[in-house]
């Protein structure tokens, strides 16, 4: 049994949640479990967040009619609106106050992230690189990401580029493989409690139009705005969300840049590793090519050069799972160290990608048992 909570500990968890703080935040700060603190929590409006989105996603609805299922005023109503709307939920109010879902892949992209050319000779831009971490599934290899993210610290390194799926999401076929509880909310804090944190760097993320994605296209709410909001409710400034499915990253030289292009495709894997690489870039019109593509999503390790183009694969923190054994698709276990050489006209000179391949869990079990 918990022990009870003092008048004290009371008057600090309603100070700290005015504060903006999230329950699991408040009850780190004191030591006690978060279960306690919901207990003393303001009392929120009539209906529930989730009530209120689940009723716009049925359709389009007025300020007037969603204040009269809150039991608020009209201005409550649109107050708590744009509260959702901060917190990732994607909504539009049109004419005449009515409030109407926005879809998924309609949402906008984050402010475009700009690097600019400092680390020195022979290199101006080094890039850590983690991605498909499938995090909540069995499967998923923390030993790797935290490894990763020990590496980037010893070499100094202060931007980690992710290509998307953080999390495995939810879906028919990988329930059985899930170490928490069902709901969106249980796999972010999973992610919060074990996603490593390093002072001084700062992970740069897209979310993936699958696994993560799959809460986006069903709850209507921005899944990689709404981690960042949370992160940030937890005391975390680590996490930075740039877009959905991929995010333009410029980097900036003293006379120029160049575009550096985090995607998350879609898709199987092809016969050839490379060939999605390819006809993805063979895809884009002119005066869309990035000068360097960060890719994720087929779990593989690759680096190529098409339409004069660097690509690269950057594998995956996650072992093979059961719908990937299904499949036949091998899963590349790694991560990637990208170092780039920028001229002062913008341009890349040089591209070199340093990849560290992991085996499967059971060889570390074996090796130092």
């Amino acid at each position: 049994m918990s022990p009870a909570i003092t008048a004290a500990q009371k008057k600090q968890i309603v100070e700290l949640s005015a504060k903006g703080l999230s329950a699991r935040h408040v009850a780190r700060k004191l030591g006690i479990d978060h279960t306690s603190v919901l207990k003393f929590l303001p009392r929120p409006d009539a209906a529930s967040d989730e009530a209120v989105v689940e009723r716009i996603r049925k359709g389009a609805v007025t300020l007037g009619e969603l204040g009269a299922m809150m039991g608020i005023s009209i201005t409550a109503a649109r107050k708590r609106v744009l509260s959702l709307k901060d917190a990732g939920v994607l909504l539009h109010e049109g004419v005449g106050g009515v409030i109407e879902p926005i879809a998924a892949a309609l949402a906008p992209a984050a402010e475009q992230l700009v690097v600019r050319a400092a680390v020195g000779e022979p290199w101006t831009h080094v890039f850590g690189v983690t991605t498909d971490n499938h995090l909540c599934n069995r499967h998923s290899r923390l030993d790797v990401l935290r490894v990763a993210y020990d590496h980037f610290e010893r070499e100094g390194i202060t931007h980690v580029l992710n290509a998307g799926n953080w999390i495995d999401g939810e879906a028919r076929f990988n329930k059985t493989e899930l170490v928490t509880a069902p709901g969106m909310d249980h796999q972010i804090n999973y992610l919060l409690d074990k996603w490593p944190q390093r002072k001084g760097i700062t992970t740069h993320f897209i979310a993936g139009d699958d696994h993560e994605g799959w809460y986006s296209q069903r709850e209507g709410i921005e899944i990689g705005r709404y981690l960042e909001l949370q992160a940030r409710q937890q005391g975390r400034s680590d996490l930075h969300y740039l877009g959905y499915a991929e995010a333009d990253i410029q980097l900036a030289a003293r006379n120029g840049s160049s575009v550096m292009r985090l995607v998350h495709p879609g898709g199987g894997s092809a016969y050839a590793i490379s060939y999605t690489d390819q006809k993805r870039l063979e895809s884009y019109q002119g005066g869309e090519k990035p000068a360097v593509e960060v890719v994720g999503h087929y779990h593989k390790f690759n680096q190529g050069y098409p339409r004069e183009v660097h690509t690269v694969q950057c594998g995956c923190t996650c072992d093979q799972t059961l719908f990937m054994r299904k499949k036949r698709l091998q899963a590349h276990v790694g991560f990637v160290v990208l170092r780039l050489r920028q001229n002062s006209a913008g341009i890349i000179e040089r591209c070199a990608v340093e990849w560290f391949p992991f085996f499967d869990r059971r060889f570390y079990e074996k090796r130092f048992a």
